[in-house]
């Protein structure tokens, strides 16, 4: 099967989606609960003995970081070279090496080199930034014979959202509108469906899925930095009024929470595709 390199995505700029928060994103954004990570890793595992992955859309690599001290060698793909400067640093302040990090669009992952037979693929929030069919159509093209797909949700549908989101997503309105962008040139496409249903309609249509609930725990500056880890607030959507916009969130916060303590008991999801 010959594939090319040109699969079209659903933004004209996929680079440009996260521009400037990749720094942010690193710092403050939460891990997923080991107990997920380490069931990718199990079934991962049950395929070889030395396991490859794919890693799409990874980031600042915090996923590939943690599957890697799970014995699995990653295949770390990102339309962003911000990102992956960011997990290249990050793999070197672990200690850690091997990680193969590509610059690419998920849509065109059967055009890389190398990644023939791989035992399956995680996505860590980041299947609603793709086109979900053509994503797992190039995977079927490239997963070894039982291979699975893992899509990695820090927030399981339906669950509920921290006390404070409704408040900080009042403040960010106010700034950059209430439309979400994805980046500084484009807005949010809301996909058609849920991640189960593009699972149900592909070759990986075997789903199970397992929840985790977790406590989180953050400052007031910590939630403040989470705002700018995301496509619709990020230091360049905001521009010159990043300043501002942190401050008017942060008068909220200390009025809301004088502490300075914010908890939530989050409910993370991994939602397993297996070839039906």
């Amino acid at each position: 099967m010959t594939e090319t390199t040109n699969h079209p995505t659903p933004y004209q700029r996929p680079s440009e989606i996260f521009s400037t928060t990749a720094a942010w994103y690193a710092r403050y954004r939460r891990p997923h609960p080991p107990v997920l990570l380490d069931l990718i890793a199990s079934m991962a595992h049950e395929q070889t003995a030395a396991p490859r992955m794919l890693d799409l859309g990874c980031g600042p690599g915090p996923v590939s970081l943690d599957l890697a001290v799970r014995g699995i060698d990653v295949i770390a793909v990102d339309p962003s070279p911000e990102m992956l400067d960011a997990a290249r640093a990050e793999e070197k302040e672990r200690g850690l090496s091997g990680t193969d990090w590509r610059q690419a669009t998920a849509e065109n992952v059967a055009a890389l080199p190398g990644v023939r037979g791989v035992s399956g693929a995680v996505i860590a929030d980041a299947f609603h930034w793709m086109d979900r069919d053509q994503v797992l159509r190039q995977l079927d093209g490239v997963t070894a014979p039982g291979a699975f797909v893992a899509v990695l949700c820090s927030h399981a549908a339906g669950a509920p959202r921290p006390w404070w989101h409704e408040a900080v997503g009042r403040v960010r309105a106010r700034f950059v509108g209430a439309d979400p962008a994805a980046g500084p040139r484009e807005p949010y496409r809301v996909p058609e469906g849920d991640h189960e249903s593009a699972l149900r309609r592909s070759a990986f249509s075997r789903i199970t899925v397992t929840r985790a609930e977790h406590v989180v725990s953050y400052s007031t500056e910590e939630v403040i930095g989470v705002q700018l880890t995301y496509a619709y607030s990020s230091p360049v959507v905001l521009g010159d009024k990043q300043r501002a916009f942190e401050d008017a969130l942060r008068e909220v916060l200390v009025a809301a929470e004088p502490s300075g303590r914010f908890e939530h008991t989050a409910t993370a999801a991994l939602i397993t595709g297996r070839r039906g």
